[in-house]
């Protein structure tokens, strides 16, 4: 996850790109290639499709048969951080998939992933992907060292967040998910998006530059 924020930072923001691929079904165009505004697209086929993302956020599908170029209004910050995302993330989100939550806002306690994002102006909600026994839920916020115990019960997958312990965006948590089968442990950090976000695509790069990575990844998804 560090490793592609350092990779983000380090590339070359003067690379000549003014859009990227985020979905592809044509062997000469893959998932997160950069394009420039010269660059001529050709799709023979009736079936021929990509869609991609330009520098100010915009989406657009382009559809087979076609040939020729596709332009917009760069900014290579964007572009760049959306194709390391699609090229370098080592945890592929499968749409349906039950490892996740179906509302990618919900905090997901089941893993060990540090970082989570929140939709703007809304509430956090936890999630836990096994419901079958009621739990007890210990959260404590390491700066201040209060904390919060609250029940889980059994068949709930989600549960709001205590109203008696403040979040603080940015700040450590520590969560512990106790039931009969034992329990488990994880430091917790949370992050709200702003409302000034453009687009879906630059909610995408704002919360990559977070740690949000398979957020990010659902995210993305839903553009193609």
């Amino acid at each position: 996850m560090f490793r592609l924020i350092i990779l983000i930072l380090c590339v070359n923001i003067a690379y000549a790109a003014d859009m990227v691929i985020i979905h592809s079904n044509v062997a000469e165009y893959t998932d997160g290639q950069l394009l420039d505004n010269n660059t001529i697209l050709n799709l023979p086929g009736q079936s021929d499709k990509i869609t991609v993302v330009f520098a100010n956020g915009g989406v657009k599908t382009i559809n087979g048969p076609y040939t020729g170029t596709v332009a917009d209004i760069t900014d290579p910050n964007l572009l760049i951080t959306l194709s390391k995302l699609l090229t370098e993330k080592t945890e592929p989100y499968t749409r349906g998939s039950s490892k996740y939550p179906k509302n990618l806002w919900l905090v997901d306690v089941n893993t060990s992933k540090r970082f989570s994002c929140i939709a703007p102006s809304s509430r956090v909600v936890l999630w836990r992907s096994n419901a079958q026994s009621a739990s007890t839920l210990t959260i404590k916020h390491k700066a201040s060292n209060k904390k919060a115990v609250v029940k889980w019960p059994a068949k709930q997958t989600s549960l709001k967040w205590p109203s008696n312990l403040p979040i603080v965006y940015g700040d450590s948590y520590t969560l512990e998910l106790k039931n009969r089968n034992g329990s488990f442990f994880k430091i917790l950090v949370l992050y709200q998006l702003p409302d000034s976000l453009p687009t879906t695509s630059h909610k995408v790069v704002w919360m990559v530059g977070r740690g949000c990575i398979s957020q990010a990844n659902m995210l993305l998804s839903s553009l193609r």
